[in-house]
């Protein structure tokens, strides 16, 4: 498969993505982890070969899929364990950021938490408290890019009615969101499916929906499908949108280059391709959609069409997050396709599409959350090291037949090797 798919870009010759698959030997895949694991990543996304490139069937993917995590997997051995006055006191930085409470305390002194059961327990116990809002701030809040949201400048001729309050508003709703998920126990999908959120009436007039009056925050059930998760709240929307004009730029749009790089990053796990040394300045006054459909095929538009599709489903949104079915005088297109052309048009089909990739996003949140349990807010950032994806692919397969909730996700984690290595 890989030499009949992947050698031909990556090889010594033209090692693109600093990969040259003519230099890895695949029966030591241990010696060159941290090459396969990212190989592993793209196929996991489906975002290799790229878009126009020959492709192996489905079931050529699912096979060097679970070929490759086998053999990464094989030999791994855990480390060494921690107390379970150890694990309480890790526990509770990560889900409160605080020490452990003394229902905690004497759970571990029992020695209870080495049991899978009880620590599920208490870890849904303590999501279930609203401490462990610590969590949406300490790590929700970077992961997604939340921090951002406060430094966007918003040119006031073309968006007059923004103000703080509404920033504060787009804010509340998805940290509310994301509050609501981790007590309620859901499966991570449902951040990117849930049909409700909260509003207050700034905020529901922002988005055009009647009947919300009074400032305090309410849970609504979403009266457009398009809306559902993060990908219809107007935080993630508006951060990942130009909003200010500027002499690059020009006037404010929707940035489908920005909104598909957020979607590669935080669902599919995989970031797109680094842009040329010479990148293309749109003309001031072009709309930014209009712009990315008309590059030259040749460089520009052979890569961009790895992930500014991902951002044309989202064109009925303006940069502010409200609903559009035209940008000026033209008729929104918010058709695109996947890296395997996969067709989709629209928001909706966008989220279909992406769930078809559950895995890729499954094991995104949860390489994430196993970086900020070992290393605080400084490893959501970071690679994670190939000797930690052995524990992430372990943790999922726990998680399976708990429907992979947010309690035997972070059960997982407490118990995984990194986390109780001393």
């Amino acid at each position: 498969m890989v030499q009949t798919y992947c050698v031909a870009c990556h090889s010594q010759n033209g090692a693109e993505g600093g990969v040259a698959f003519d230099r890895l030997t695949p029966d030591r895949l241990s010696a060159d982890a941290d090459s396969w694991e990212k190989v592993l990543r793209q196929l996991r996304a489906r975002t290799m070969p790229p878009v126009g490139a020959p492709r192996p069937n489905q079931a050529a993917y699912e096979s060097a899929i679970s070929s490759l995590a086998a053999a990464l997997d094989r030999g791994y051995q855990q480390r060494g364990q921690l107390t379970d006055t150890e694990i309480a006191s890790r526990l509770a930085a990560l889900l409160w950021n605080s020490p452990p409470d003394q229902q905690l305390l004497d759970e571990a002194r029992r020695g209870g938490l080495k049991d899978p059961s009880v620590l599920e327990q208490q870890v849904r116990r303590m999501l279930s408290d609203a401490r462990s809002k610590a969590l949406v701030t300490g790590f929700f809040g970077p992961w997604l890019e939340l921090d951002r949201l406060s430094a966007v400048k918003v040119d006031p001729q073309a968006f007059p009615d923004f103000d703080e309050p509404l920033r504060e508003a787009l804010q509340r709703e998805t940290e509310l969101f994301l509050e609501s998920q981790l007590r309620e126990d859901r499966d991570p999908l449902e951040l990117w499916t849930a049909n409700y959120t909260y509003v207050n009436d700034r905020l529901a007039r922002h988005y055009g929906i009647p009947n919300v009056s009074g400032t305090e925050f309410r849970r609504i059930t979403i009266p457009v499908p398009e809306r559902a998760g993060l990908l219809g709240q107007g935080s993630i929307l508006t951060m990942t949108s130009h909003t200010e004009t500027s002499a690059v730029m020009g006037e404010p749009a929707a940035s489908p280059a920005t909104r598909g790089k957020w979607i590669r990053k935080h669902f599919l796990g995989v970031n797109p391709p680094p842009p040329f040394n010479n990148n293309f300045s749109r003309q001031k006054g072009m709309p930014l959609s209009k712009q990315t459909r008309a590059l030259p095929a040749s460089p520009c538009t052979n890569c961009h069409r790895n992930f500014f599709p991902l951002g044309y489903a989202l064109e009925n949104f303006d940069p502010l997050g409200r609903w559009r079915t035209a940008d000026g005088a033209d008729p929104i297109d918010a058709s695109g396709a996947m890296v395997d052309g996969t067709p989709f048009n629209g928001a909706i089909q966008l989220r279909k599409a992406l769930l078809e990739r559950s895995d890729a996003f499954r094991t995104t949140i949860t390489e994430r959350l196993l970086a900020y349990a070992v290393k605080g807010r400084p490893g959501i950032s970071q690679s994670t090291p190939p000797e930690d994806m052995p524990v992430v692919r372990a943790v999922l397969r726990e998680a399976g037949p708990e429907n992979y909730r947010w309690s035997a996700l972070i059960a997982g984690i407490v118990k995984g090797a990194p986390f109780q290595t001393k």
